[in-house]
């Protein structure tokens, strides 16, 4: 073949073919429903498109997953506030991200009705921490009556607790928790339930089974005060075992230890190293990367996961973005997750309607 031959060949491949008709048919098939509906796909018009383009709703009816943002940090017990901003950082950043997952063609708009929620707005009392868990809990329990599974973006961990309260109402869930603090301490500094407490609390009130629990990635400062988590039987894996036996170990003895037990997933920025998350409420060194914790969320397919959250990104304190870019990547790692477990236990697939 000489060589207007193969340029011939090669003008073939694109010829009467547009931006969005990849050979993928399913792919290529939900990029045109899309673009039919309405869907910028590749605007960033960041005031009307939701998260991961998700459209906007607050109608609950038939829903099967809702993203929603949780702008609190009233409770973070450091001089480092400023997860409050997640939410919105997240949402910027996850215009960047497909709609598809390129690692497996995963499709979430087609395989559930998903929406993004907005963020809570805390009306009752919103300088009251214990008034807003409260509120958070009453809408996580709606949540749960209507089996919706939903993808949080916060804000202060503390606020884990809550949505495990109302997820967790009817029976104890299992949880996968990847983070470098334990987060069970007693009583921190006088308040009973606080982003140092919250697992404690979810376990002694009944909202969490701690012996189906598997803590990862803990390293650094309040380690000595977790005595709770080993004590009522959690599995822990310090970063260290993770980093020497490798992420398919943690994924086999998170399997071997949930099973197929309902489970929630929660993440807290600070699980990634330090100098590839510096926007996170509590920094530290020498912790997981982040195709780590992404291996870690593709590993748990096939696992019956009720909820998720991404919690204690603090986007101000890395003027670069790569914190809030890499937290948006995860937390569309997150999606898919659910959205392949919940279609599973739907039996059946919901598409996403944007008109």
């Amino acid at each position: 073949m000489n060589k207007q031959e193969r340029i011939e060949t090669y003008k073939k491949l694109v010829e009467g073919k547009g931006l969005w008709d990849v050979d993928h048919p399913d792919v290529r098939a939900f990029y045109k429903r899309a673009e039919e509906e309405g869907v910028e796909l590749v605007s960033n018009n960041v005031p009307q498109l939701g998260l991961f383009r998700a459209p906007y709703s607050r109608d609950l009816d038939g829903v099967d997953i809702a993203m929603v943002g949780l702008p609190l940090d009233l409770g973070v017990p450091n001089p480092r506030p400023g997860t409050r901003n997640a939410p919105k950082a997240v949402r910027f950043w996850g215009l960047d991200r497909n709609m598809v997952n390129y690692y497996n063609s995963l499709c979430p708009y087609d395989m559930c009705n998903i929406i993004d929620y907005g963020d809570v707005e805390f009306v009752n009392d919103p300088y009251n921490l214990r008034a807003d868990l409260d509120e958070i809990a009453e809408l996580y329990a709606t949540f749960k009556d209507k089996g919706i599974a939903p993808l949080t973006i916060g804000g202060e961990h503390t606020c884990t607790y809550a949505m495990l309260k109302g997820l967790g109402k009817d029976e104890p869930l299992a949880v996968v928790h990847i983070d470098a603090h334990g987060d069970t301490s007693v009583d921190f500094q006088g308040a009973v339930v606080s982003d140092a407490s919250l697992f404690q609390n979810a376990a002694c009130g009944g909202y969490i089974a701690p012996e189906k629990m598997v803590q990862i990635g803990q390293r650094g400062r309040g380690i000595i005060r977790c005595d709770f988590s080993t004590n009522s039987g959690m599995r822990r894996i310090m970063v260290d075992e993770a980093q020497e036996k490798g992420i398919p170990y943690v994924v086999s003895e998170i399997k071997r230890v949930i099973g197929d037990y309902p489970c929630y997933l929660t993440i807290d920025t600070d699980c990634i190293d330090c100098g590839e998350m510096p926007g996170t409420t509590l920094p530290e060194p020498f912790g997981l990367f982040g195709r780590e914790v992404r291996d870690i969320i593709r590993g748990m397919y096939g696992m019956n996961v009720v909820g998720a959250d991404l919690m204690e990104l603090s986007p101000d304190y890395d003027v670069t973005g790569k914190s809030a870019c890499l937290a948006a990547g995860l937390a569309f790692e997150m999606m898919c997750l659910l959205a392949e477990s919940k279609a599973r236990r739907n039996g059946e697939k919901h598409q996403t309607h944007w008109k």
